[in-house]
């Protein structure tokens, strides 16, 4: 990340008050500098750091109870799901009831269904931290979702007249904590919840009666109904909506919200020092625009409202989308989509200039940059679909693997790209115009490629199951795609002049080859195409009658730049005084043995 944008490592404004190394090459002097900072100014240098670095810089804190639960409730999530929860239980048995509240929140539930095998592994993960604040939860607010807890761990039964018929108990646990209520345990970590139970008879027997009399009596679908609502009412304070809200951020925008004020802090959810989360900014990636505009903002309290918005928009798609919020691997892409579409609409927005991009930012709200940056995605997945729905059972005969996944990606409900990284391939959202505009050339390309094919090198698709041959000596067609068609075509004219894709005999293609290459000057020289017979080519190319544009004619040359190079790796560095075995080359339809010897 950019320190000039984010001030990530921000401290009252400045850097950290020491050098970052000194966390893990200098803990004691740490220690010394932060017993002399207030709680603020240390929340203020946790914020933004990697979240490794967060819980060592809290553990180095004298207030470190106070300093976390002072930090915004998401900064703290975001801290335990990228550290992991088993590596940060000293984080988790700091956090204060409330952020335990919002973790439960987000953790055990899936939309509107209860997780009982998440909410077990929490009350069992927080049993190994030392002092967690579990039983202050248990005495805050919110029974009925104490009680759905209770009801997905264990059947209650009371020694008297009402309740004394223990049906279905069969091999299971059983414990009581008192004499008068049995408790047979439904799952197999009943240690810690029988540690709990004991807990509670021992600070609040009166609530632990009424949490077990609530597990007897309240029907299990209402009561569950009941807890939704009251997590519904709290993750919406903390910007986490239902869906129908959450699909709204998929709307086109409408121009009145432009006029709307931006936020501020006092309407936006609250830390102790009103400070927002600055993990979204983790993801941004230095070469976009939204970057760029970021770093020219100079308000603070803008800067602060953003990354609120920014934590509220990454939210609205995961829940829009239908993923699970407790992921990090969702939460990550969500966030990287996030941004990437708010950069497309802002780029827009701002035509580039970085003035104006950052004076807007300071003037509309993130979702309308969010939501035309969509609509760029909408138009794209529109043009594909158009152009599969005329050209797929045509092209189907000679497009590359490669580029009809990427045509398919492009259909997606959100439409993705291909990526290299290092040697692999990676599939992304799309973030930034360039991409834009590198999907739209490459659909242009294709509706350029189905019509050369076809007026050009003159194949229907009634043409395509009729070559004679089998194809690189092989069994399969798998090797007639454009590039092979093209070089084929290329072959013909340079032995026959004439443009066809008819498969040649392997004497033919072995003299194309002798000819398509200029001679080397040393014997294990790799050897070049001759321009001048792909000059002659491309001319005759040209004189089909296709109302030849500026592109079309800037897509054959690509084209033929790409069978060039294409013959320069696959046959540039063979003998051809020795036989060739086709079977291990690519870009030339060769009629098989067999269809030979007939």
């Amino acid at each position: 990340m950019i320190d000039k944008i984010d001030k990530e490592s921000s401290y009252m404004g400045g850097d950290l008050p020491f050098p970052v190394e000194w966390v893990k090459t200098q803990p004691r002097k740490v220690e010394d500098v932060l017993s002399g900072l207030s709680v603020e100014e240390q929340v203020r240098c946790v914020l933004g750091l990697d979240p490794q670095l967060q819980q060592q810089l809290l553990v180095l804190s004298e207030k470190a109870v106070e300093v976390t639960q002072s930090l915004p409730v998401e900064e703290v999530y975001n801290l335990i799901k990228e550290v992991g929860k088993e590596d940060s239980l000293v984080i988790i048995a700091m956090v204060s009831p409330d952020q335990l509240q919002y973790i439960f929140d987000v953790e055990w539930w899936q939309g509107d269904k209860f997780q009982p095998k998440q909410a077990l592994d929490w009350i069992v993960l927080l049993d190994q931290c030392q002092d967690p604040e579990t039983l202050q939860w248990f005495l805050s607010e919110d029974f009925d979702q104490k009680v759905v807890l209770f009801q997905a761990f264990f059947k209650v039964f009371k020694k008297d007249e009402m309740t004394d018929s223990y049906e279905g108990v069969e091999e299971l646990e059983h414990f009581t904590p008192d004499g008068v209520y049995d408790i047979f345990f439904k799952v197999d970590n009943s240690k810690e919840i029988r540690k709990l139970l004991l807990l509670l008879h021992e600070k609040d027997q009166n609530l632990l009666y009424n949490l077990l009399e609530a597990v007897i009596w309240y029907p299990v679908t209402l009561t569950v109904e009941r807890a939704y609502q009251w997590r519904v009412n709290r993750t919406a304070e903390r910007g986490i909506p239902e869906f129908q809200e959450a699909m709204g951020i998929y709307s086109s925008l409408d121009p009145e919200t432009l006029k709307l004020k931006l936020p501020s802090l006092d309407e936006l959810p609250s830390s102790r020092f009103k400070l927002s989360p600055k993990y979204p900014l983790a993801h941004l990636d230095e070469t976009l625009f939204f970057t760029q505009c970021l770093a020219v903002i100079e308000s603070e309290h803008r800067l602060e409202t953003l990354r609120w918005e920014l934590v509220y928009l990454a939210n609205k798609v995961i829940v829009a989308d239908g993923y699970e919020l407790s992921s990090m691997d969702v939460r990550q892409r969500a966030l990287r989509k996030t941004l990437g579409y708010i950069n497309i609409g802002l780029e827009l927005g701002a035509e580039g200039d970085l003035q104006k991009g950052a004076a807007l930012l300071g003037q509309v709200w993130m979702q309308s940059f969010f939501q035309v940056g969509y609509e760029q995605l909408k138009q794209v997945r529109s043009a594909a679909s158009s152009f599969i729905k005329e050209n797929s059972s045509y092209i189907e005969n000679f497009i590359s693997a490669t580029d009809k996944e990427r045509l398919g990606a492009l259909v997606f409900r959100f439409p993705q790209v291909m990526e290299k990284i290092e040697d692999s391939f990676n599939w992304r959202d799309l973030k930034s115009m360039k991409d834009i505009e590198v999907v739209r050339d490459f659909l242009d390309r294709w509706k350029f490629y189905s019509r050369f094919v076809r007026q050009c090198l003159g194949l229907s698709e009634s043409t395509f199951p009729s070559l004679p041959g089998q194809i690189n000596g092989s069994d399969t067609d798998e090797s007639v795609n454009l590039l092979t068609l093209v070089t084929t075509a290329l072959a013909q004219y340079v032995l026959f002049k004439r443009l066809s894709c008819e498969p040649l005999a392997e004497v033919a293609a072995k003299s194309f080859l002798e000819m398509i290459f200029l001679p080397g000057i040393f014997q294990d020289e790799a050897r070049l195409c001759n321009e001048d017979l792909f000059a002659a080519f491309e001319q005759e190319l040209l004189k089909a009658p296709m109302a030849w544009t500026g592109s079309d004619k800037k897509c054959l040359q690509d084209l033929l730049q790409e069978c060039a190079e294409n013959l320069e790796a696959q046959f540039g560095s063979l003998d051809l005084t020795r036989p060739i075995d086709w079977k291990f080359t690519q870009g030339l339809l060769i009629t098989g043995r067999e269809a030979n010897e007939q």
